[in-house]
Parts: structure tokens; sequence; C-alpha cells
């Protein structure tokens, strides 16, 4: 058999987690995306299996992250072809998690039969829990996050965190493998071969049931907030140019004063990231934007650069500034897990090619709190951008006391891509994990209003200007995830360790 047969199944497989993701968003495939991989490596050695699984994890992410290479044309100043290998770089790294995974379940597979059904949730939860830190992290597109919809499913992140619906999706496929095994070998009397796949699908089933009844369970809010997102849709080649900048902070004065002559004023109008453009102690628009507050009457969130002196030297922070309706500064949070490439340049001295990559972009300070910020009626943690891919970074605001959570961005980079709807579906699982309301403004969309059960109560969509308001649950009860953090995605990792130690002491020992 060719090697290009050989891994036609893997790339099945790529192509139909691919289409889980926004577009198209077909987050069924999921439940099946795996089979073709996993069918394919089940008699096949370790060695092969890596190989096959980093096949399909090439395939996956190439096609869901090709917006890599918009970004790197449009803003990164790029031409086609590096763009394009910087894709493939980026896609390769991503698919030795699944190449490893593959290697994992081959094992499982030669040393526990049909056991392998709940190893393998394991070790996919373990190396997503991983690929969240590895690197400074690129969690993006985790394999629950293709459930985002799924609200029965999704409502056990409270407990387990995303890693507990990518586990759930990855027993489902493994338990339909083997289920596929004894039908090919005709072994259908064997009433034992049934039993591990049996048990996958009642623990999928009482998933369910637990979701199902945390939605018609959920806690009590103590209050109610009224909020108004602003998308003001400037181009980003606009955004910085002193040519436009009257204009472009015009556009945001005005929408903000027609939220503030609706009927019922609104408690918070949020504005995107770095929505003025001008750092914020720049003496002449900071007195302009606190006169727009003041008119308004009513509490302002907008992000920001700001500058602070630092051992003599003058440090810009990518901020959320919170303005009461005096005009006085509330409140200040600066961004505390930076882009990288995008927002600093990583091992800058020995990589000094890449500022071509970051040309026009600052290069900020990292923030050191997750600082809640307080308005007269609640308490909220402010995610900007990337950051909300993030769950252990979101949960410290809800830690903190926040009642709802609130996530400023400029999704402009991205264009027309499925970006821009694969950010915000992450952002769903931020408030199901913390049971927390998220509000989510973006420069170009999506902003939108996602209530604490992971149902979006509203939503714009993208490059069209304009502002969306609704009546938020002030929350105040923390959940398990919040309390206890990945719990479950560390156990999935102990056993994970415990695994490859049993692995390669068999091959040491020749046991």
């Amino acid at each position: 058999m060719s090697n290009i047969s050989l891994f036609f199944l893997p790339a099945i497989s790529g192509i139909l987690l691919a289409l889980s993701f926004p577009k198209p968003d077909m987050s069924v495939l999921a439940w099946v995306a795996l089979v073709p991989l996993l069918y394919s490596i089940r008699e096949k050695t370790p060695r092969q299996s890596f190989k096959e699984g980093f096949a399909a994890g090439i395939v996956f992410y190439t096609v869901s992250l090709k917006w890599v290479i918009i970004v790197m044309r449009q803003y990164g100043g790029l031409g086609l072809i590096p763009s394009f290998f910087l894709l493939i770089a980026l896609s390769a790294y991503l698919a030795l998690y699944v190449g490893a995974f593959a290697w994992l379940y081959a094992n499982a597979r030669r040393h526990a039969g049909q056991a392998s059904i709940f190893l393998a949730p394991a070790f996919w939860a373990a190396l997503e829990l991983l690929r969240n830190y590895a690197l400074s992290g690129f969690p993006w597109n985790l394999l629950g996050y293709s459930q985002h919809n799924n609200l029965p499913l999704i409502q056990i992140a409270d407990i387990t965190g995303v890693y507990g619906v990518s586990a759930s999706i990855v027993m489902v496929n493994a338990a339909i493998v083997e289920l596929i095994a004894v039908i090919s070998r005709r072994e259908y009397a064997d009433y034992r071969k049934y039993i591990l796949p049996f048990f996958a699908m009642t623990v999928l089933a009482a998933c369910v049931i637990y979701g199902n009844y945390r939605l018609a369970n959920l806690p009590r809010p103590y209050g109610s907030m009224k909020i108004t997102l602003v998308q003001g849709d400037i181009d980003q080649f606009h955004k910085w140019d002193p040519a436009f900048q009257d204009k472009v902070f015009d556009i945001y004065k005005n929408l903000t004063a027609q939220a503030a002559a609706q009927k019922n004023r609104p408690d918070l109008i949020i504005w995107p990231e770095t929505a003025t453009p001008f750092c914020f102690q720049d003496g002449n628009m900071e007195a302009q934007l606190k006169g727009a507050v003041r008119k308004a009457d009513t509490w302002l969130l907008t992000g920001s650069p700001s500058i602070e002196e630092k051992n003599g030297d003058d440090v810009e922070y990518n901020s959320a500034y919170l303005l009461a309706p005096s005009g006085l500064e509330a409140g200040r949070y600066d961004k505390t897990h930076l882009v990288p490439f995008g927002e600093y340049v990583p091992l800058k001295s020995i990589l000094p090619f890449v500022n071509k990559m970051v040309h026009g972009i600052g290069d900020f300070g990292t923030g050191t709190k997750y600082t809640v910020l307080r308005t007269n009626k609640a308490s909220f943690g402010t995610a900007i951008c990337f950051e909300v891919i993030f769950p252990e970074l979101v949960r410290q605001f809800a830690l903190n006391g926040a009642n709802f959570l609130a996530s400023i961005t400029n999704d402009a980079w991205f264009g027309d891509s499925g970006a821009p709807y694969q950010h915000f579906n992450m952002a769903v699982f931020r408030a199901v994990e913390n049971r927390r309301a998220m509000v989510r403004a973006a420069n170009t969309g999506i902003s939108g209003i996602i209530l604490p059960s992971g149902k979006v109560l509203a939503r714009t969509e993208i490059f069209k200007r304009g502002e969306i308001t609704g009546n938020i649950p002030l929350m105040d009860k923390m959940t398990f995830y919040t309390r206890y953090g990945d719990v479950f995605a560390l156990l999935c990792s102990g056993i994970t360790a415990v695994f490859v130690g049993i692995i390669l002491s068999r091959r040491f020992l020749k046991i």
C-alpha cells in the first residue's frame, strides 16, 4: 500500500475536524471526525500511528487556521508564499499534539484493548492542557469548542472546563471505532465486546442529563445590569492614521450618545480593544473622552494604550479603562497575556528578523494583576482579545469577585474568515465555566451578549457599525471550575503520565 493511501483516512479526519469549526461550523461532525484516524491506526505500530496522527493534524489546522495568511499578508507585510509557510509551520507544531495522541492511542490499543475507549479521552484532554501552556500557549480550536451551540452537553464545563467536553467527544469517537471493529470481525454474538462502548454512551448520557438539569437549575442572580456594546467597525488601516483620528473618535462618541439617549439609559457602555485611536494619557483627547462620558452620564469601559514609567523607561500597555459617569478614571486593567509576534517579540535579541512581521505594532509591557473593575452596581473582569481563549486566566477574574465578564477585542486582523466566529465561540465556554454572563465588544465584530448558560442573547454581524443592548444577570456564586480550576485536565494529565511511564519502562526493561 502506498504512503498516499496510508494517509487517506487520517486526511479525512483532518477535514472532518476542520468542518466542525467555523466556517462552516458543522459541529455534529466532531462526533465522528476522529473515527477514520483511530480506525486506521488501531492495529498499527505507535511510530506509524504518530505519522498518521501528524498528517491528520496538518490537514485540520491548515484548513481551520487559514486566516493566518490574511493576517500575515495584509498586516504583517509578507508575501503569499512566506505567509503560507508560516501557516504550515504553525500547523505542523499543533499537529505534533495530534501525532502524540495517536502514538498514545496505538500503545493503549496494544496494552489495554477496549479500555482505550476511556484512556483516549484522558490523552486528548492532557495534550490540550499542555497546548494551553507550552510556548506561551495557543489553545485555539480545542475540540470541545466545536460544541458551543450544544447547550446541554457543554454545561459540564462548570466542573471540567472545556477539556471535559473535548474528552467526551473523543470517548464517543473511540467507542464508535470499537463497534465498527466488532462488526467488521463479525463478532456480533460476543456481548462482552459491547460492554465498554455501551458504558461510554452511558457516560455521555449522564453528561447530557447533568446539562439539562443544570440548565433548569442555574444559580439565581442577585440583580441585573443593562449593558450596551458599541461596534465602531473601523478599518484597521485607518485606525491609527492621524488623519482619521478625529473621525474614528467621533464615530464612537456618536454611537455612545445614541445609546445614552435610550429611554432607559444603560448602566455601562463598552467600547472595543484600543477603541480610542490615541494613548489614554494624551491630555487633549483624554479630556474629550471624559467630556463625552459626562455627557452620556453613564459608566464607560474602553480599550486604550497606556504608558507608565518604569526604571526610567516608558512602558506601553494594552489596557482597559473604566470611567465613571463623572468622567473620572475608576480603574484600569493591563493585559497580562500578550500575543507573541503581535504585541511583543519573543527572544527578540536572537530573532531580530521577526521585527518585520510585526511592523507598526507596539512592543507592549505585560500586566501583572487580574484587576477586577467596579461600577456602582457590579464588579467585572475584562479579558482583552487573545486572553479570552485561556480558561484559567478568565477564571481568575471570577475568583477575584467578578459578577460578570467582559471581553474587548479587535478582530479586524482576521478579515472575513472563520477566525472571528472561532474567537467568539470560545467566549461562550468562559461564561459556562464560571456561570457569569460574558459581554463582548469587538471593533468589527462579533460583539455579543452571552448568558451564564452559554446561550447567546444577542450578537452582531461582522463589519457592521452599530450597537446592541441587553440586560445581563449578576452572579456571585462560584462554580467548581472557578474554585478549583483544571482539576479534570490535571487528572487526565496524571493518567497520561503514568501510562507513558509504564510504556517506557516496559520497553526499557523489555517486558
